[in-house]
């Protein structure tokens, strides 16, 4: 398997120059973020839980859904936000602010895209993986 997929840097480059960390090339499969290769999915109401997101079709182990995008904000910014919302939302408890890393968060209330509306689980049938794309951290 690809060094760089175990360790969660995505590849780049065509493999020859210096501007490359991947000696595939452009057939590499470990490209799916930069190329944007998703999963189709849709959105769905479930009953009593508000929007979900489904896949269109079967996803394999493994296999990316979709990024999440917003807007990256810090601890502080985060907190102050999620103050905010609590009390000009009082009865509602849903944020879509997810943790990208220690001290960093992506708040996708205003932008954002599908992904927003993956609910938590308590069993999980998927995850959250940060990759390195480019020396940024994606989700």
């Amino acid at each position: 398997d690809c060094f760089n997929r175990i360790t969660f840097i995505e590849c780049y480059g065509d493999g020859t120059g210096n501007d490359s960390n991947c000696r595939v090339g452009p057939d590499c499969k470990n490209r799916c973020l930069g190329r944007r290769e998703y999963t189709k999915c849709k959105l769905k109401r479930e009953e009593g839980k508000g929007w979900g997101l489904v896949p269109a079709k079967e996803v394999k182990k493994g296999q990316l859904i979709m990024e999440y995008v917003g807007e990256v904000i810090d601890e502080a910014t985060k907190e102050d936000r999620l103050k905010q919302w609590a009390v000009e939302h009082p009865n509602d408890p849903n944020f879509y602010i997810m943790a990208l890393q220690r001290g960093w968060y992506v708040d996708a209330r205003h932008e954002a895209n599908m992904t927003r509306f993956i609910n938590h689980s308590c069993d999980p049938n998927c995850t959250v993986i940060a990759m390195n794309v480019r020396g940024y951290n994606r989700s």
